[in-house]
């Protein structure tokens, strides 16, 4: 089990992983890169602010990304990704194995309805697809972020895209307590 304080430790983590990668998001598109990061301080602030159950910090989490100004797909991914999670988390304070693949899963279904309705690219959502397969292979909770952490990088390697590039140094984040 991972409890609610772990969790936003390592979606603190991700977020910061995600601001000092700053300089290689913005070197693989400046205006995305940069939203990328507007992105990771805005989880990083929201998750300060949250005091209650996981699916509280899920969705305070959620709720303060959607509200970023100036829409566009990568902002667009990010807010469907953490509308899945959120709907999906636990109402109470520890979640298990199931409740992340089933975070993870649901985070995917809503990234797949924003992608078909034209409101973010194929790139990032190949790759958490990716991820998704990898939570979904693992043997518990903890091995969990490691292996969507590896399967993303992997799978972004070289791509360019800095959403891709954003979600991999995000989920890498998340394997630090």
């Amino acid at each position: 089990m991972v409890s609610r304080d772990a969790l936003a430790a390592r979606l603190f983590h991700a977020s910061m992983g995600v601001i000092t990668s700053e300089d290689e998001l913005v070197a693989a598109d400046p205006e995305g890169g940069r939203a990328m990061v507007d992105v990771a301080t805005t989880i990083s602030a929201a998750v300060a602010a949250s005091d209650g159950s996981i699916d509280d910090l899920f969705s305070d989490v959620a709720r303060t990304v959607s509200r970023i100004e100036g829409a566009g797909p990568g902002i667009s991914f990010w807010s469907a990704w953490l509308e899945g999670l959120a709907d999906a988390a636990p109402a109470g304070d520890a979640a298990g194995y199931d409740d992340l693949r089933d975070m993870f899963d649901r985070a995917l279904d809503e990234v797949t309805r924003a992608l078909a309705a034209g409101l973010c690219d194929v790139a990032p959502t190949d790759a958490l697809a990716v991820a998704c397969v990898s939570v979904s292979s693992c043997a518990d909770e903890l091995d969990a972020f490691d292996e969507a952490a590896d399967a993303v990088e992997e799978a972004v390697s070289g791509t360019g895209d800095p959403v891709s590039i954003a979600l991999a140094r995000f989920l890498r984040g998340m394997t630090q307590a």
